[in-house]
């Protein structure tokens, strides 16, 4: 980690998840020749970047098995690991407010720092839509201590009264990872913890408003993913928008109640909430609108937003792209690229979309569904290939040893409940 030098110009990134990571990294190879009167900021409020695609798996392995410390060190990667050696100062703050006009960010704890290229990568935070009730109620799935307080949740139900319904709004790729982790997770408990051989008497049930699970995937995808939940008992309850939520019962639009003992919430996201201030246009779901060269709209050629918390219209389909890693990682790409291009006065690059992107979709235990484009794979392999997915993006952001340390680490973890 390098200091902050007050001669150079500063390419500050706010926000370290998958996108911001991504700027930061390949700027960082390229700080040479023209941009060597530059210097990268990565600013963050935590000390390390969260894996979330291993969220749910968080949420799922029973107190007995690891210790909470432990699994932070399998999901909680630390920043000062990631920048180490390469030319980029991490900040521990916060942004406050934006200063468009003299180009300086407000940090909580720094003030005002200046900028010549700021990116903007905070991600999103969910979206309750103003149902009563839902936030009360139900508990979402975030962070590293969402997931410890969903996992604690069920745990302390099971043991206390053996049954449990468990609802998941929101049937998208987090909500169906989720649920499908739970069966086999009150399954452990009820085994490993209660003893005995003892009986798995659980309700799981999958909500979804739209009349379909999995808004956006094809419907070969779709057609196996219903097809793995059935097999594991799971119910799923479609076109079915909530209307309130009480303490335990959901109400439904059109007037049907479902009982529930936990309700996590997976429903929606939308920008931070702190973008309102900024003036910039702003998409339905709260995110910052961008141009094709990934620049925030109504703002100078020194803002970009990119990832969760930015609203790209494909041009091809005339609808907002979804907020995925894949989608965050590739806008990092580019805006990398167009910061070096504006410095080198040359064309920059406009960002063009997939027509569709790879993904892997676990699916309880050892199985995944995975479309690579080229090939289509479900159960084990697909699980396989998944790992191997999270060993690349660790290679990535960490010096080989520590990337498959860590890698190793979370295989371990979060293979004891399987």
């Amino acid at each position: 980690m390098e200091a902050i030098d007050a001669k150079k110009k500063n390419i500050v990134i706010v926000g370290a998840g998958f996108g911001g990571i991504t700027v930061a990294l390949k700027l960082a190879r390229n700080m040479g020749g023209l941009l060597s009167d530059y210097q990268i900021i990565l600013i963050d409020r935590h000390h390390h970047q969260l894996y979330t695609p291993a969220l749910y798996e968080i949420a799922s392995i029973p107190n007995e098995n690891i210790t909470d410390v432990a699994l932070k060190t399998s999901i909680l990667i630390p920043i000062a690991d990631i920048v180490a050696g390469k030319p980029i100062t991490a900040l521990t703050d916060e942004i406050v407010g934006l200063a468009a006009d003299t180009k300086k960010v407000l940090l909580k704890k720094s003030g005002a720092l200046p900028y010549e290229f700021l990116i903007i990568a905070l991600g999103s935070e969910t979206n309750y839509f103003n149902i009563p009730g839902l936030t009360e109620h139900s508990l979402p799935l975030k962070n590293f201590d969402d997931a410890l307080r969903l996992r604690n949740t069920i745990e302390e139900k099971v043991k206390k009264d053996g049954h449990i319904k468990i609802v998941v709004g929101g049937a998208g790729s987090s909500g169906v990872e989720l649920i499908a982790e739970f069966v086999n997770f009150v399954c452990a408990i009820k085994e490993k913890v209660l003893g005995g051989k003892q009986i798995c008497n659980a309700e799981f049930l999958l909500v979804e408003g739209t009349p379909e699970i999995l808004p956006g995937f094809d419907a070969w995808t779709i057609k196996k993913t219903k097809r793995r939940l059935a097999r594991l008992g799971i119910r799923i309850k479609t076109s079915a928008a909530i209307s309130a939520v009480e303490e335990r019962e959901i109400i439904f639009k059109n007037g049907e109640r479902e009982s529930y003992d936990i309700l996590c919430w997976t429903g929606g996201v939308r920008g931070p909430a702190i973008f309102s201030q900024f003036g910039f246009p702003l998409s339905q779901k709260g995110g910052l609108e961008i141009e094709e060269t990934l620049h925030i709209k109504g703002a100078d050629r020194s803002l970009f937003a990119i990832g969760d918390n930015a609203s790209f219209i494909n041009p091809k389909t005339g609808k907002p792209l979804v907020w995925n890693v894949p989608i965050a990682e590739a806008e990092g790409r580019v805006v990398a690229q167009n910061i070096i291009r504006t410095i080198r006065n040359e064309p920059l690059r406009r960002f063009v979309p997939l027509k569709k992107y790879p993904f892997i979709l676990a699916v309880g235990k050892k199985y995944a569904i995975a479309d690579l484009l080229i090939i289509r794979i479900c159960g084990f392999w697909g699980w396989f290939l998944k790992q191997l997915v999270e060993l690349r993006y660790l290679l990535f952001i960490l010096p080989i040893k520590k990337a498959i340390r860590t890698w190793l680490r979370g295989e371990k973890y979060f293979m004891s409940n399987d």
